[in-house]
């Protein structure tokens, strides 16, 4: 039985060869996107994977400082997952749920604006507001308050990706089907007893796949354990400071080897919560009724924590952008000009950023849909395997995308070490996953009768793309465009090991400068980020109107 189930495939696979054979364009799109996943995403990881040798991790398992730093890292996932769900699900709720919330529409915009500006920003800030010298610990309450430590990462790290897990809950909240709670509320169940027993259950797979999405995020975190840590040391932090004080490249590769092993599991379980087929009950036809109203206690109580919450916030922004006029912080408040003169006008990051983050949007947004394309839609040998390779760097920390950059392309066969080249390429990498899930997403919501079709006309593989199909991506490649351009210029984990003298960029200017307590010019430079990100923003809602769903519930 064994000899014909394998002829068969032989068979299948023969003839598999011989038709993407006669489609040279085909033959071409597969091999590019084989060898653009292969060498710019599996290639630099198994360059840390195999750089360790067996004495390197008898090392990191013998030596107290290692064994702190990974217990420190998993301690912050712990606690800061667990704060920054709860108040994900607290924003979640209070726009979903209360429909006679106050300020509801605004407390959405508050809970999103984290996602669209620099990481680092959240940690910049609470050093401008909470430190040693912060407008509020020390110049209205005089206290001589330290920030630095795992208690402010903490507090920095809650705030900073909280909007991540409101981004995943409120999705899941608001496709509660309402008559399955008004139906509990029929036989008895009120207030907590109704959330505890009937929208809790529902919602408890959207929390953990929220959860574990956070908890990737604040695994990967560089910059605010850089600007907030203090002795407090992660993996991400304790890597870099060996690849720049000692180039020990060696127990580099080991620290975010073990980084990676976690952010894989949590990447998997993600995906597997997110496919199950019971995420939310949903029967029959969908419900106009609205959810069933909270008793006022509630409604005041999410009220209040959401108002604290957004005034913080936006306080965060307001005190970047005070900063930046300031001469010299908690010292010399005199309004100012230099720091913009001298990081935007006479600096070159900002306009490096812009620049490596364009083309770096270029490069993802092409490669994603030619890439859904040809993975979705046609059938080849090989083709599960580029599919994980695409979804890779999601569960890739920045810090070992950048270490395997430096390890990869720093020698022969390919050397790209001070180059524009492997800046640019570290920005596009890092953003594939997303580009191709919307891209496949938009396909699967296309008939494929419509290409069929076009090939029964024949037209071949390329032909088909350009003229029918590449329409119907536009928005998928303009929102893959923006998402990246935003996420390029903004970050800092990966291109910090890969920037070199006169291509540097903003991202890890910023931390250069707010290590060396230039306060004023760190904010001039990340407000600079955050107007040009909310530009390009406004731009895509702009032309794309109300398909434009980037950053939206």
């Amino acid at each position: 039985m064994a000899k014909p189930e394998v002829a068969g495939k032989v068979r299948h696979a023969t003839t598999q060869i011989r038709r993407i054979a006669r489609d040279p364009v085909l033959v071409v799109a597969i091999l590019g996107i084989a060898l653009g996943t292969i060498i710019f995403i599996l290639y630099p990881l198994l360059k840390v994977i195999l750089l360790p040798s067996a004495d390197n991790w008898r090392a990191f398992l013998s030596r107290t400082r290692y064994l702190t730093v990974t217990k420190n890292t998993f301690r912050m996932v712990f606690l800061s997952t667990i704060s920054a769900t709860t108040l994900g699900y607290i924003f979640a709720y209070a726009t979903t749920r209360i429909k006679d919330m106050p300020l509801r529409g605004l407390f959405h915009w508050i809970a999103i604006l984290p996602l669209i500006s620099p990481p680092f920003v959240i940690g910049l800030s609470f050093i401008l507001l909470f430190g040693r010298r912060g407008i509020i610990t020390y110049s209205l309450l005089g206290l001589n308050f330290d920030l630095y430590g795992w208690h402010g990462l903490w507090f920095a790290q809650t705030i900073a990706f909280f909007p991540v897990a409101y981004m995943a809950l409120a999705g899941v909240l608001s496709k509660i089907n309402p008559s399955l709670e008004q139906a509990a509320q029929d036989m008895g169940a009120k207030g907590f007893t109704l959330f505890r027993t009937v929208t809790l259950p529902l919602t408890l797979p959207g929390i953990a796949a929220a959860a574990l999405l956070v908890a990737n995020f604040i695994l990967a975190d560089f910059g605010n354990p850089m600007l907030i840590g203090g002795n407090f040391s992660v993996l991400a932090t304790e890597a870099y400071m060996l690849i720049t004080g000692r180039y020990d490249t060696n127990m580099a590769a080991v620290l975010v080897s073990v980084l990676f092993i976690p952010s894989l599991v949590f990447f998997l379980a993600q995906r597997w919560v997110l496919g199950r087929k019971s995420f939310v009950t949903v029967t029959g036809k969908p419900s106009s009724m609205d959810p069933p109203s909270v008793s006022s206690v509630t409604k005041w109580v999410v009220f209040a924590i959401c108002s604290l919450i957004g005034l913080l916030v936006l306080s965060i922004y307001v005190v970047v952008f005070v900063g930046a006029f300031t001469e010299l912080w908690g010292v010399n408040w005199n309004l100012t000009l230099a720091n913009f003169e001298y990081t935007i006008f006479r600096g070159q990051e900002l306009w490096n950023s812009v620049r490596f983050a364009t083309v770096a949007a270029i490069l993802t947004a092409t490669f994603c849909t030619i890439g859904a394309y040809v993975l979705c839609r046609k059938r080849f040998i090989g083709r599960g395997f580029l599919e994980f390779l695409s979804l890779l760097p999601a569960a890739l920390p920045g810090t070992m995308m950048g270490i395997g950059y430096v390890l990869a392309f720093n020698q022969p066969p390919i050397v790209l070490s001070g180059t524009v080249a492997i800046i640019v390429l570290v920005m596009a990498t890092r953003n594939i996953p997303f580009g191709y899930r919307t891209g496949v997403s938009t396909l699967q919501q296309i008939d494929k009768s419509i290409e069929e079709a076009s090939a029964d006309l024949g037209a071949g593989s390329g032909r088909t793309f350009y003229h029918v199909v590449l329409p119907l991506l536009k928005y998928a490649f303009t929102t893959t465009l923006v998402y990246t351009f935003i996420k390029s210029i903004n970050t800092l984990s990966a291109v910090i090991f890969v920037v070199s003298p006169g291509k540097n960029v903003a991202a890890s200017s910023i931390l250069g400068l707010s290590e060396h307590g230039y306060w004023g010019q760190a904010s001039a430079l990340s407000a600079g980020l955050i107007l040009i990100t909310f530009a390009a923003l406004g731009l895509f809602r702009l032309l794309a109107g109300s398909n434009a769903k980037l950053f939206d519930v």
